[in-house]
C-alpha cells in the first residue's frame, strides 16, 4: 500500500501548476468550439424576448440562455463578451467540482489526496481542459446532478428518518439539472427506479418521498405549462428529442473509435481498478459506479460522442482509478504511472497541436461588431459563429453541417436556412467566404467520393426514405448551401483586412472600415477569397 509521502504531494503540487498554467494558456489561446457563439446569441435572443423553439431554432432545454441572459445583455455589442462567456464557463466547473468534492468527502470515504489524483488523472485526457472555457450547459447540468446526489445520499443514508427537506433539494436540483439538459434524463431514470425499490422494501421514508414530489411536479407543470402558452409544445419534442436522435445518422465517420483514447483510456482503467473501489461495501460507492457505467454505455451508443458527454464517466472513472492507484499500488509503481501519464499526455499535445486561432477570432468578431448595426443579420457559416447580437436571417441560424441538413430531410424545411439565398435575401454587411464544410466533412469538391459512400449509408438507416438512394446522394452532392456562390459574393463582396471575412462593396466605405487588401488575420487551415478586380 503506498504511502503519502513528499513524492506524491510535490509530484500533485508540481502537475497542479502545470495544469493550472496550461489552464490559463487555454483561456486565453485556445479556438472555442462553436457552442461558445451559440448560447451567448440564444441567451440575447431570450433576453429581446424570443421564444426559443418557435422564434429561433434551438435543440437544448432553455434553463441555461435565461439564467445567461442578464449577463449577455450586460456586454452588449462588445466582443470581450466572448471572453467573459470563459470565465462564467469555469465558473459553472468549480461549481460542478464542488458538488463532485462534496459527494466525494461525505459519502465515498475519498481522501484529499485521492480526489486529487483524481482530478489529475481526469485532467491527462487533454479535451478536458478545453471544456473549461466552452460556454456549454454540460457543467451546470452536472453541477446540478452532483449536489442533488449530496441531498439523495443523505436521505436514503437516513433510511425511514430521511428528512422531507433533503429529499425536496434533491428533486429540485435534478429538476435543474433537467433543464438545463435533456442529456441527463437517463440518469434521473436510473434513480428513479432505485427510489421505487426502496420505497418497496420500505427502507426509505416513503410518506416523505411522496410529500415532496409535489415540488418537481410543480416545476414540470410550469414548464409545460410555458411550452403550452408559447406554442412551442411540438417544436420542443421534435428539436430536442427526434431530430437530436437523427441528427448523429447526419454527422458522417464522427464515431466512437475515433475518440476512443479520449472517452475509453478512464473507463479501461476504472474496469481493472473497480474491486478495489467497490471493497469497502460502501453503498454510495456502489451507486455511483452503477450509473457511472450504465451512463457509459448508454452514450456509446451516441452517434458522435463530443468530450463533454463524458463528463460524468470520465470524473468517476479518474476517481476509481486514484482510489486504486493510493490504496493498493506501491509507490515506486504510482511514481511510473503517473511518470508515463505525464508523458502520454505530452506526446497527445504533440500529436494533437491545441488550435490557437482564439485571438483572432476574437478579432475578426469584434471588428464585425464594432461595424455592424442594431438589428443588421449576420449569417453564420458552419465552423465560424459571428452572430452575437445581429439578428438572425432565419429560423435556421446554425447547424449548416449537420443539424439544418438533417431537418432539411426529415421535415422539408429546406426554404428556411439555405445559405445562398439567405445571402441573396438579406444582403448581409459581412459573409465570411471559407467554403461551408459539408455534411460529412467534406470540404472541397475532391472529397466527393467519400462523400457520396457516407450518403448511402446515411439512406439506409432513414426511418423513412422518401426519394430513391441515388436521387438522395444527387442532390445532397448538389445542394446549394453546400458550398458558397463565388461568382455572386466577387460581384457585390470585397475583402476586409481580415481575409477571407468580406463585406459589402457599397458599404465598404464606412465608418471604421479599411479598404480591401490591407494585411489581416488568415485563419490557419483555411483558404483565402481571393476578389478578381
Amino acid at each position: 500500500m503506498m504511502r503519502e509521502n513528499s513524492f506524491l504531494k510535490y509530484f500533485m503540487l508540481a502537475a497542479g501548476a502545470a495544469e493550472i498554467g496550461f489552464a490559463l494558456w487555454a483561456f486565453y489561446y485556445h479556438y472555442m468550439c462553436m457552442d461558445h457563439v451559440e448560447h451567448i446569441h440564444a441567451a440575447w435572443l431570450v433576453w429581446q424576448g424570443q421564444v426559443p423553439y418557435r422564434d429561433f431554432f434551438e435543440h437544448h432545454n432553455p434553463l441555461f440562455w435565461y439564467v445567461l441572459a442578464p449577463f449577455v445583455a450586460a456586454f452588449y455589442k462588445n466582443a470581450l463578451v466572448l471572453y467573459a462567456a470563459r470565465v462564467v464557463s469555469l465558473g459553472f466547473y468549480i461549481f460542478m467540482f464542488a458538488g463532485f468534492y462534496k459527494l466525494c468527502r461525505e459519502f465515498l470515504a475519498v481522501s484529499k489526496t485521492v480526489f486529487g489524483l483524481a482530478l489529475l488523472l481526469y485532467f491527462l485526457v487533454y479535451d478536458n481542459y478545453y471544456l473549461l472555457f466552452e460556454l456549454q450547459p454540460d457543467a451546470a447540468m452536472w453541477g446540478c446532478f452532483f449536489w442533488g446526489l449530496v441531498y439523495y445520499f443523505r436521505f436514503i443514508g437516513a433510511g425511514a428518518e430521511g428528512k422531507g427537506s433533503d429529499i425536496r433539494k434533491a428533486y429540485l436540483l435534478f429538476m435543474a439539472s433537467f433543464l438545463f439538459l435533456q442529456k441527463i434524463l437517463m440518469l434521473l431514470a436510473i434513480l428513479g427506479g432505485y427510489t421505487l425499490y426502496l420505497m418497496r422494501r420500505r427502507r426509505i421514508n416513503c410518506r416523505a418521498v411522496w410529500q415532496e414530489l409535489a415540488w418537481p411536479a410543480a416545476v414540470a407543470a410550469a414548464f409545460l405549462f410555458w411550452l403550452h402558452y408559447t406554442n412551442s409544445w411540438d417544436l420542443y419534442f421534435i428539436y430536442n428529442y427526434d431530430l437530436n436522435y437523427w441528427m448523429q445518422e447526419f454527422m458522417g465517420d464522427a464515431r466512437i473509435l475515433q475518440n476512443w483514447l479520449v472517452v475509453g483510456a478512464l473507463p479501461l482503467a476504472a474496469i481493472l481498478s473497480l474491486h478495489r473501489f467497490l471493497d469497502s461495501r460502501n453503498l454510495y460507492r456502489e451507486l455511483l459506479a452503477g450509473l457511472m457505467f450504465l451512463e457509459f454505455i448508454g452514450k456509446m451508443a451516441v452517434g458522435a460522442p463530443y468530450v463533454q458527454y463524458f463528463i460524468f464517466s470520465n470524473l468517476v472513472s479518474a476517481l476509481i482509478a486514484a482510489d486504486y492507484a493510493v490504496g493498493q499500488i506501491r509507490l515506486k509503481m504510482v511514481k511510473l504511472l503517473l511518470l508515463a501519464g505525464a508523458a502520454a499526455g505530452i506526446v497527445l499535445l504533440w500529436r494533437h497541436p491545441p488550435n490557437t486561432q482564439f485571438p483572432r477570432y476574437y478579432l475578426v468578431q469584434d471588428y464585425i461588431t464594432k461595424n455592424s448595426r442594431d438589428n443588421e443579420p449576420i449569417i453564420n457559416t458552419v465552423y465560424f459563429f459571428f452572430n452575437l447580437y445581429g439578428r438572425n436571417p432565419s429560423y435556421y441560424w446554425f447547424g449548416y453541417g449537420n443539424v439544418a441538413q438533417a431537418a432539411y430531410y426529415l421535415y422539408g424545411v429546406d426554404e428556411k436556412f439555405d445559405l445562398n439565398r439567405a445571402v441573396r435575401e438579406n444582403m448581409p454587411k459581412f459573409v465570411y467566404a471559407v467554403e461551408y464544410i459539408n455534411l460529412m466533412g467534406a470540404s472541397n469538391k475532391d472529397d466527393l467520393p467519400a462523400y457520396r459512400e457516407n450518403l448511402q449509408k446515411i439512406w439506409e438507416k432513414l426511418p423513412e426514405k422518401k426519394e430513391s438512394r441515388s436521387d438522395f446522394v444527387k442532390r445532397w452532392t448538389t445542394v446549394s448551401f453546400g458550398w458558397p456562390d463565388y461568382n455572386f459574393l466577387k460581384v457585390h463582396y470585397m475583402l476586409t483586412p481580415y481575409p477571407p471575412l468580406l463585406v459589402r462593396r457599397d458599404l465598404a466605405g464606412g465608418a471604421g472600415m479599411q479598404p480591401a487588401g490591407s494585411k489581416g488575420v488568415l485563419p490557419a487551415g483555411r483558404a483565402e477569397f481571393r476578389v478578381k478586380e
